[in-house]
């Protein structure tokens, strides 16, 4: 059952969660400036140079509630070299403290008061300006006047021209997006779905007491043709093309190709001279060419038919532009920022209310413990005036461990072909489920009984 605080005790629970959010923020900001100085020697490390302000970030927002119709958000930026949360922003779709001067809109004062408000970041209204205020956070002596010139994010367009207006770094600087390989996956996953959602042809029923009237069915799905199972596969290997070949726009759109042609090849037109060569190639025909020999070679599936090629084609050349594939060099991700998100919402459920002193705990709870381990936790009790013993010390020494060791085990490659063979299977399993469904209960089965 729900507690019930009266208004005095409120006030002193508000209180104390003020006073606990100021001193886990302050922890949090040395962290953080800790792991600024560290990104930057490492940038300078792996790019051999003596010294360097710009660096390669990776940004990601998330909400409370799906999309910009939840009242609070949280923006991250993580180092790309160290993997490490550089700075954590929460922002509300409403700001309390603007609401308190709504009664003095029209004074100089308010003016006045506005303008420092939202210059020093304060405010907390305005969702679109969130990675905006995080940028120009860089330029603090604590970040070591740093600067985010390449930007990894998603194909939220939104986001990055709200950066760009902003200017945090001057009219001079240009701040370069980069996407996530994970995201532009997608794209082509959504694009394949959508085509077959889409697409419906009109058949005329020659049978039973529906004899005559047109019919609209999808002409994508099925047999052979886009099933989830194709889909899939189809947008790994897109993903892959694109990972395995990050270095260059050139081979990256080889090699997106390769795929298309491979599943368009006949045993009278084979199209496989895109496919990498050699005896390892993961195409057989390349495989025979090198070994064998094909003169007797044959296909062992069958192509796509020619109404699927020509709905996937345009795909294939909208995800294959040099422009799009300029921002995929270098294979970056947001799947830290990504893990992050989740540890946020694991410390504040998404399925309780909460108020934005809360949720600024718990990302930067998050994101303490993110980048140092769970004895960042021990740093905030000390910041408290609370003492651990050493039990404390020795119990968060192990937790860590256990939790580098499970992770290490997840992010092993035979675990993850092996989630993508069982999500194949079962896909697998729902294309049979749905071709069963419509066997049992198609139109006119009972009289073809």
């Amino acid at each position: 059952m729900p507690v019930y605080i009266p208004s005095s005790e409120k006030n002193v629970y508000n209180f104390y969660l003020k006073r606990m959010c100021d001193e886990i923020k302050s922890v949090a900001e040395s962290l953080y400036s800790m792991a600024a100085a560290q990104e930057k020697k490492e940038t300078c490390e792996e790019n051999e140079i003596e010294n360097t302000t710009n660096l390669t970030v990776s940004g990601d927002g998330t909400w409370q509630k799906r999309g910009f119709s939840s009242l609070y958000g949280v923006s991250s930026l993580i180092g790309y070299s160290t993997g490490k949360v550089i700075d954590i922003c929460v922002k509300s779709g409403v700001c309390q403290m603007c609401k308190l001067w709504e009664t003095k809109l029209n004074s100089v004062e308010f003016e006045e008061w506005h303008e420092n408000h939202v210059e020093l970041g304060e405010c907390q209204a305005n969702h679109d300006q969130i990675f905006a205020v995080s940028f120009q956070r860089f330029k603090f002596v604590g970040f070591f006047n740093l600067r985010g010139k390449y930007y990894v994010g998603d194909g939220d367009s939104k986001t990055y021209t709200g950066v760009i207006q902003s200017k945090p770094y001057g009219d001079d600087f240009i701040i370069h997006k980069k996407e996530c390989v994970g995201h532009v996956q997608k794209r082509m996953g959504k694009r394949l779905c959508d085509v077959v959602k889409n697409t419906t042809v009109e058949t005329e029923i020659k049978t039973g007491k529906k004899a005559g009237q047109k019919r609209r069915s999808k002409s994508l799905g099925g047999k052979r043709k886009l099933t989830s199972k194709t889909i899939l596969k189809l947008t790994v290997y897109y993903g892959l093309a694109i990972r395995r070949n990050c270095d260059s726009v050139k081979k990256m759109n080889d090699a997106i190709w390769a795929t298309f042609l491979h599943y368009k090849s006949t045993n009278d037109d084979p199209q496989h001279h895109k496919c990498p060569a050699g005896a390892d190639s993961w195409c057989e025909y390349q495989k025979a060419l090198a070994t064998t020999g094909i003169e007797d070679f044959h296909h062992d599936y069958e192509p796509f038919p020619d109404e699927v090629i020509t709905a996937i084609e345009p795909i294939y050349e909208d995800l294959s532009k040099d422009e799009l594939l300029q921002r995929c060099v270098g294979g970056f991700t947001q799947n830290n920022n990504e893990s992050l998100n989740q540890l946020i919402w694991r410390i504040s459920p998404k399925i309780l209310a909460s108020s934005p002193t809360i949720i600024e705990i718990a990302a930067n709870a998050a994101a303490c413990t993110f980048n140092e381990g769970y004895i960042a936790l021990l740093a905030f009790l000390e910041e408290m005036k609370i003492s651990v013993g050493p039990s404390a010390h020795e119990y968060v020494k192990t937790f860590d461990k256990s939790r580098i060791l499970k992770t290490e085990e997840k992010a092993a490659l035979q675990r993850k072909e092996a989630r993508i063979l069982r999500r194949m299977e079962q896909k697998d399993a729902l294309d049979l489920a749905n071709a069963a469904g419509t066997l049992l209960y198609g139109a006119g089965i009972d009289d073809s009984m």
